[in-house]
């Protein structure tokens, strides 16, 4: 989807132009951040010749690496040089006359290119999981074998409690991003006009999204500070899980994309409120009281305020959902 001009608006930057040859579509144009780079498979975001310049005007296109004649069907200029994620090569791919096959109706392409943005933030949210346990497992094992004082790193108070506030960090980002998987689960297979449970799923998945990134990227900072001045090093290997962590909250849409795209399902949709009905159950009142009233607070002023104030109150819901999920996966069955 990424071209040059942008991410986020592929409404204007999206300049890829698809025409219909009747068994296959011939897509020109060009990617500039194209993930695993060399695929046998690619969805590619592209404007239908003569569609409007936004969004109602993109087609999501199916495009293989070979053309029917055996073919190079699509053409990487050069890879990425990228601090992580080294083992998937993202490289600029031009397209040039090359074959594509529509998938689903090409009036709804902008549609299938947020449901497959919901799946890929999904699996951003599990990755982000899997760093920040990795970055406590890695912390861990050097605090218990490095002594100072008498004593292992892990045993002195300061550190012991930094350890315990982690792991309850990585509990609650478990609880979160599992949640976004289940509800993915229940609403994946539906079409527009969306269910009231499809709203609520895109919330937690923009809350999770935006929550696990930001918390991958602390626990591999603290990771690193754990290990001292031996963080740093590439032969202790803690420094790439803060590499690595950088990324997560970047692709798929970054922390401005996700507050944004949640504040229009709020604003639209009333998911806010279908959150606090899904959470009402296992939450603590206080909690779910004050976390309502700063988003009804939030949500009443003008637009440009709104957003220009959105991210606290964001970051806020997000942890308020994490714990509340988390002390229902505790409750006593």
């Amino acid at each position: 989807m990424t071209e040059a001009g942008g991410g986020s608006d592929l409404g204007t930057y999206v300049e890829t132009i698809a025409e219909d040859a009747g068994e296959y579509w011939v897509l020109n144009g060009e990617k500039y951040f194209a993930s695993n780079a060399g695929a046998e498979l690619a969805v590619v975001a592209a404007r239908r010749k003569g569609a409007p310049a936004t969004v109602r005007g993109l087609s999501l296109f199916l495009l293989p690496r070979y053309r029917e004649d055996g073919s190079l069907n699509y053409f990487i200029r050069r890879l990425k040089d990228k601090i992580g994620t080294r083992s998937v090569p993202t490289g600029e791919v031009e397209l040039r006359d090359s074959q594509a096959y529509l998938l689903g109706k090409a009036e709804q392409g902008i549609y299938l290119i947020l449901e497959t943005l919901n799946i890929s933030r999904t699996a951003n949210c599990i990755g982000s999981v899997a760093l920040i346990q990795r970055s406590i497992c890695e912390a861990l094992s050097f605090a218990e074998q490095r002594r100072a004082f008498g004593k292992s790193l892990a045993e002195h108070p300061l550190l012991h409690r930094q350890i315990a506030e982690r792991v309850r960090t990585l509990k609650q980002a478990f609880a979160l991003a599992w949640e976004a998987v289940r509800l993915l689960d229940a609403v994946w297979q539906e079409t527009p006009p969306y269910s009231e449970r499809y709203h609520l799923f895109r919330l937690i998945a923009h809350l999770a999204k935006y929550w696990t990134a930001e918390q991958a990227v602390q626990s591999a900072k603290w990771a690193m500070e754990v290990h001292g001045g031996m963080g740093v090093l590439a032969e202790y290997g803690v420094e790439r899980w803060l590499r690595e962590a950088m990324i997560l909250p970047i692709w798929e849409g970054t922390p401005h994309r996700q507050i944004l795209d949640g504040l229009e399902a709020m604003q639209r949709k009333q998911a806010h409120e279908l959150l606090f009905k899904h959470l009402a159950a296992d939450a603590s009142p206080q909690a779910l009281e004050e976390t309502a009233a700063q988003l009804e607070a939030l949500l009443a002023l003008d637009q440009d305020e709104k957003e220009a104030q959105a991210e606290p109150v964001f970051r806020q819901l997000a942890a308020f959902s994490a714990e509340t999920l988390l002390r229902r996966q505790e409750a006593p069955v």
